[in-house]
């Protein structure tokens, strides 16, 4: 089992496709806080619906470093073996990283991105796809590093844009991949651990 730190900013869609892997036992985790940088996250409702422990703070009055120093100490009250990443719209900083640092030299950070990395970084992703007229969309997991959505990628998966598509449906389906493909990557993780090399498909 894996103990794990779940970060939000927002509806915590991905979060609640977790909660349901653990809850059906697709998933051998336990989520141990959900953190959020927006007090008013739709995300922490879902959390505390399901007795989970939760930590909101705005970074409104702080700079990149004190708000971080204050995560980190309600993270210490933790034994944690990875933060999760979903949807939380924050850079975390090298000197916040560094105490997620593995053996092997990676930190035990993922995210899930709503593109084919290294295509459409940053936000609004499907938005940027969309609009560029790609055929074929994505979701990626992917190990944090220093930069922005860049880092070891340990899963990708496609799926088609159709040509009556609108953003809406376009996004919707990249949705639903993204809540199957995040709790199947993170059952692998729990399961072998993080691989040294990057992986591109995942055997679900």
């Amino acid at each position: 089992m894996i103990h794990i730190a779940v970060f939000i900013s927002g509806r915590g869609s991905n979060l609640n496709a977790i909660i349901q892997a653990i809850s059906d036992k697709r998933l051998d985790a336990k989520i141990e806080t959900v953190i959020s940088n927006d007090k008013d996250a739709a995300g922490l409702l879902i959390a505390e619906q399901h007795g989970l422990n939760t930590y909101a703070l705005s970074p409104k009055g702080m700079n990149r470093a004190q708000h971080e120093e204050k995560i980190l100490e309600h993270l210490n009250q933790f034994k944690l073996d990875y933060l999760v990443l979903a949807g939380y719209m924050r850079l975390l900083s090298p000197d916040f990283l560094k105490h997620f640092k593995s053996e092997h030299g990676h930190y035990n950070v993922v995210n899930i991105h709503p593109s084919l990395l290294p295509a459409f970084p940053g936000t609004d992703s499907y938005k940027q796809a969309f609009d560029y007229g790609v055929k074929v969309g994505g979701v990626t997991v992917h190990l944090i590093d220093e930069s922005m959505d860049r880092g070891i990628i340990i899963a990708q998966e496609p799926f088609p844009r159709f040509p009556d598509d609108t953003l809406e449906t376009f996004t919707q389906r990249g949705l639903s991949v993204e809540h199957s493909l995040y709790p199947a990557v993170l059952q692998q993780i729990a399961k072998h651990g993080i691989e040294s090399k990057p992986k591109q498909k995942l055997n679900k």
